[in-house]
């Protein structure tokens, strides 16, 4: 079931007993929960709407919650957050396991019990992980397209009339790489800009103004200008890196994280979307890593990292000037 699906299933109060949420994106996963919360009438919700943390209060709990009448003779919603029990990291003791199983066979159903695992790896080996997929309705929260979230963006600028470029709503999110939730939190920052700034403009000089880049992108950025043999450009990306706190060996990881992908998106030579489904990431990230990888040959790309990662064992070992060694790393590759 997609996120719209659910948000049609909570306008009209038909919420099934039992609800999986999967996927990626866990500010979409936050607004949902918030939204079922105000579905319960304001009078009721203190009791009728729970949050727990499984590993907090136990299953038997959390059964004990979700099979508890409401006050008003409406449906109780129990959401379980952080289930370390679905992976390989943490197991149920054999007795929870037995009441949990017992109850995904014949939940309550006048209640909803929500196991929400977004950005959880599940271990599909279990028995509860097989149970909840074949008993509950799933929700997946897979990330937006950069189509979805321009028009979700769009129509606040619009109600506030305020004008802003596709192109530089582009630029926006690539800034913030694609983070939904990055890229809702900044928004108030240039709609109120706009408000009072001049002609209700938004333009890339705001965005730069106003929105640091983050860290992932700024790593993408530095590999771009790279490629483009722009040495001046790269150290103005790296030294602003700095400035901004960034310490030398964790830029030196984004890159190394960076040209991992790189190598990756080489050696599978996937489309964009089958790329970001099989390496769990973000289509745009998997967009960027094919258009910079097809640049480069796969020896290349493997010196890079070969040369990344002699410069983070000097960061470690040695006391070498950081800015010193990414001057050498750079020389060798623009």
């Amino acid at each position: 079931m997609t996120p719209t699906d659910f948000k049609k299933q909570i306008k009209n109060k038909r919420l099934p007993a039992l609800i999986f949420f999967t996927g990626t994106e866990d500010f979409l996963t936050e607004q949902f929960s918030n939204l079922l919360e105000n579905s319960i009438d304001e009078n009721f919700r203190a009791w009728d709407f729970v949050r727990t943390d499984v590993n907090d209060t136990g299953i038997k709990e959390v059964l004990a919650d979700v099979s508890t009448l409401s006050f008003n003779a409406s449906r109780r919603i129990v959401i379980v957050e952080n289930p370390l029990f679905l992976t390989t990291k943490n197991s149920l003791e054999k007795s929870e396991e037995n009441l949990l199983l017992k109850y995904l066979n014949n939940p309550e159903g006048g209640n909803s019990l929500i196991i929400n695992a977004v950005n959880f790896s599940l271990d599909k080996r279990k028995k509860t992980v097989k149970s909840l997929i074949k008993t509950a309705e799933n929700v997946d929260f897979k990330p937006l397209d950069e189509r979805q979230i321009l028009q979700i963006v769009k129509k606040r600028f619009l109600v506030a009339d305020i004008s802003i470029e596709d192109a530089v709503l582009n630029y926006y999110f690539r800034r913030l790489a694609f983070n939904l939730r990055l890229i809702i939190n900044n928004l108030d920052k240039l709609l109120l800009y706009g408000l009072y700034g001049q002609n209700h403009i938004i333009d890339k000089h705001v965005i730069d103004f106003l929105i640091a880049p983050e860290s992932t992108e700024s790593a993408f950025d530095l590999i771009e200008a790279i490629n483009q043999k722009k040495p001046g450009k790269v150290l103005k990306i790296y030294e602003e890196l700095i400035d901004r706190g960034e310490a030398p060996i964790r830029i030196n990881a984004l890159l190394l994280s960076q040209y991992r992908l790189l190598i990756q998106a080489k050696s599978l030579k996937l489309n964009d979307q089958n790329l970001s489904r099989l390496l769990h990431i973000h289509p745009y990230r998997a967009k960027l890593a094919n258009q910079l990888a097809s640049l480069k040959t796969f020896g290349e790309l493997s010196n890079s990292f070969l040369n990344l990662s002699d410069i983070e064992l000097k960061l470690k070992s040695t006391r070498l000037d950081p800015k010193m060694l990414f001057e050498i790393f750079l020389s060798k590759n623009t």
